[in-house]
């Protein structure tokens, strides 16, 4: 299987005009999209259900969910008649959260897997330090992907920097979630410093063979000046 089939196009910062100007030219051999909270909120579910029967793409709902948990479990049950197959929602609500979640999931919506989502990609140690004082972000982290371990959770998004970190986790449990990483950037993007808000990146064959399941990627493709040469890229990695 090669990188391409395994990396999501995040369809941000794009008008639907644009959204669908690009989809027209993205290969076949990219399967996936991500749709986030500014895209939902300006266009709703029409945009899902269009994209999913005219560009027959998968799609990754990107809402990081986090509210208290019947709110969540009721946001999540408005989404069950969706063609989503990835959904998003935030670990540091907590286990009741979460366990909310999965129960709304299980029963309306197992076509989709949810996703908990550790810390922003936007967020450095610093930041988490100033917020919650983490001082040991390695401990916290871990905290949080047993937790997602804990209630059933499908799978984690989290930097490629945390994949060494979930590999221990995961031996240690014996089990094994999905692993989604964004801050994705080509080597030769991250050699010139053009990383935009993003803190904590990574190239893509790098964070397939740290274990990357599913890698995001914005600008990087949406923007890129030559987008087959981008995915071809991509297909050159054996994953």
């Amino acid at each position: 299987m090669s990188g391409a089939q395994k990396t999501i196009v995040a369809l941000d910062n794009m008008g639907k005009t644009q959204t669908y100007e690009f989809l027209e030219s993205l290969p076949a051999e990219i399967p996936w999209i991500k749709i986030g909270l500014e895209q939902y909120l300006a266009h709703g579910k029409p945009l899902i259900r269009d994209i999913y029967e005219k560009y027959d793409k998968r799609i990754f709902l990107d809402l990081k969910l986090h509210d208290i948990p019947n709110t969540v479990a009721k946001a999540l049950g408005s989404l069950s008649n969706l063609p989503v197959e990835l959904i998003t929602l935030h670990l540091s609500g907590g286990e009741q959260m979460l366990k909310a979640a999965q129960v709304v999931r299980n029963e309306k919506m197992d076509h989709a897997q949810l996703l908990g989502v550790s810390y922003l990609t936007s967020l450095d140690h610093h930041d988490l330090q100033q917020m919650w004082a983490i001082q040991d972000t390695k401990a916290a982290f871990t905290r949080l992907f047993n937790l997602a371990l804990k209630t059933g959770t499908q799978g984690v998004v989290c930097s490629a920097h945390e994949l060494e970190t979930v590999k221990e986790c995961e031996w240690k449990s014996g089990k094994s979630l999905i692993k989604v990483c964004p801050g994705i950037r080509f080597k030769d993007e991250i050699k010139e410093g053009n990383t935009t808000d993003q803190k904590r990146v990574l190239d893509p064959e790098s964070a397939f063979q740290l274990g990357a399941n599913y890698l995001v990627m914005g600008r990087s493709l949406t923007q890129a000046r030559d987008l087959s040469t981008r995915v071809t890229e991509l297909q050159k990695i054996e994953i």
